[in-house]
């Protein structure tokens, strides 16, 4: 039992890694966009509440490996998208709110972890570390639910662009690996909420499979090059291209004889 729950342990870090890794994709499509487009903060701040309370807990049991590390590098992660993605957005007031939430969550939570573990609130180890364990596996559930955010959108669009399928599928194995060490391990604040987790990613797959995100073309039909066309034939807007087809070709002919280029002062 000992090798297997080795095994899992390896396997849970990876998937893990995996996991927090996962928003790259999206990152990456609103950098080349200069935009944050259709994908949601919500994954990542629920990612590094998610990170940061599993820290705190796995800090009280002594998990260090995987639970520790592997949250450790969660919450980095999930600071660096934070601060990509709020650089990159129009509304930080939705932000902002979202922030606001999340800071009092993860304060609520760290007061009563310091009270808790001081002896200030008169409950014994075991009572403490069972209500920070129902805590973190609430956010837990949170976090794999987060994806679902735009759930009745897609249905009624029938277009599910909206949800990050890389992620959904990264926390569907992750939770899949983490059933199965929570079982050999007998932790029921891994199983409950990764159980749960696993069914709420299958449903975001199947959404994501029912609903394909619709193929739209970055270059013209030829219906809309024909009317572009037939609006540069009408009378009037003829002759607005044509007087700016001259002064381009006046200005290429300037800078074709000019040697300098002196700047605007």
């Amino acid at each position: 039992m000992s090798d297997v729950l080795t095994a899992l342990r390896v396997l849970s870090t990876i998937t893990a890694i995996m996991a927090a890794l996962s928003p790259v994709p999206d990152f990456w499509r609103i950098y080349k966009n200069r935009s944050t487009g259709t994908v949601s903060i919500l994954p990542v701040v629920t990612m590094f509440c998610n990170c940061y309370m599993w820290i705190m807990y796995a800090h009280l049991v002594n998990n260090f490996l995987p639970q520790f590390v592997i949250c450790t590098i969660g919450m980095f992660t999930s600071v660096a998208f934070g601060a990509f993605y709020y650089h990159w957005s129009n509304d930080h007031s939705h932000i902002h709110q979202i922030y606001n939430v999340a800071f009092k969550v993860l304060a609520v939570y760290t007061l009563y972890y310091a009270l808790g573990t001081s002896g200030v609130t008169n409950q014994s180890n075991d009572h403490v570390e069972t209500t920070l364990g129902i805590l973190s596996s609430v956010v837990n559930l949170a976090l794999d639910a987060s994806p679902l955010e735009t759930m009745k959108e897609v249905v009624q669009t029938k277009d599910a662009s909206t949800i990050p399928i890389i992620l959904s599928t990264s926390f569907l194995v992750n939770a899949a690996v983490w059933v199965a060490y929570a079982i050999a391990d007998n932790n029921i604040f891994l199983l409950v909420p990764n159980a749960i987790g696993m069914i709420l990613c299958t449903i975001q797959v199947m959404l994501y499979l029912m609903y394909r995100p619709k193929q739209t073309s970055t270059h013209m039909s030829d219906k809309e090059e024909m009317q572009v066309v037939d609006f540069r034939q009408r009378p009037g807007i003829r002759g607005l291209y044509a007087s700016v087809d001259y002064v381009d070709s006046m200005d290429n002919e300037h800078n074709s004889n000019s040697t300098d280029v002196l700047p605007f002062l």
